[in-house]
């Protein structure tokens, strides 16, 4: 488990390293630039991306003492919906008075201080999230989901390629897989597209999909 740990956080360094040097290149207009997410523009995604990287060293800091109640897959399993406003909410707060410079490093800091605040836990440590109790080793790689498709995400506001590193990819194919719980559709045989239909970003004529928000 120590050693899926390391290779989830590997993983999400990659991709932050990745979208750090993103928005590097990108003219300082960029972070006004809209986003395919209603009402959100790049500054209000890197706020959420980043924030929710910071998740895993601010839950590590309080771990429980009580039983999981989620696991990498059914953690998705929420009222996407009902939460969609305080998601956005959150989001908004963690942009104010935040600047392109200061988000860069919040994203690009964010793993560093995962793999310090984990270091001295057992990857089955419980600690707490924004849906339930869950083990740290099952929360990593709901990061891994969010850190894949927000990254696409900020891909597509800057005209990037659709292009996530293989470690998230992997990562997330597999949970979305999970959620499925089915055979995967013959006509979302590539990783990106799967992961552009599962989370509604891109339209699929399957009455199962997306499968998260």
């Amino acid at each position: 488990m120590r050693q899926e740990m390391d290779a989830a956080l590997d993983a999400l360094a990659a991709e932050a390293d990745d979208l750090t040097a993103l928005l590097a290149a990108a003219p300082a207009a960029a972070w006004q630039q809209p986003t395919r997410l209603p009402g959100w523009d790049v500054t209000t995604l890197v706020a959420h991306l980043a924030r929710g990287l910071g998740r895993i060293a601010a839950y590590a800091a309080t771990p429980l003492d009580e039983p999981a109640r989620r696991d990498r897959v059914s953690y998705f399993r929420y009222d996407a919906a009902g939460m969609a406003g305080d998601v956005t909410a959150r989001a908004r707060e963690a942009a104010r008075g935040a600047t392109p410079a200061s988000l860069t490093a919040a994203l690009r800091d964010a793993v560093p201080a995962a793999r310090a605040a984990v270091a001295g836990l057992a990857p089955t440590t419980v600690i707490p999230s924004a849906i339930a109790p869950i083990m740290l080793v099952e929360y990593l790689p709901t990061r891994l989901l969010e850190a894949c498709v927000h990254g696409l995400d900020l891909r597509q506001a800057l005209g990037a390629p659709p292009v996530p590193t293989p470690g998230v990819l992997a990562s997330t194919v597999a949970t979305l897989e999970g959620l499925l719980a089915a055979p995967r559709p013959a006509g979302l045989a590539d990783d990106v597209a799967f992961v552009e239909a599962a989370a509604g970003r891109q339209p699929y004529p399957d009455p199962r999909f997306p499968l998260v928000a």
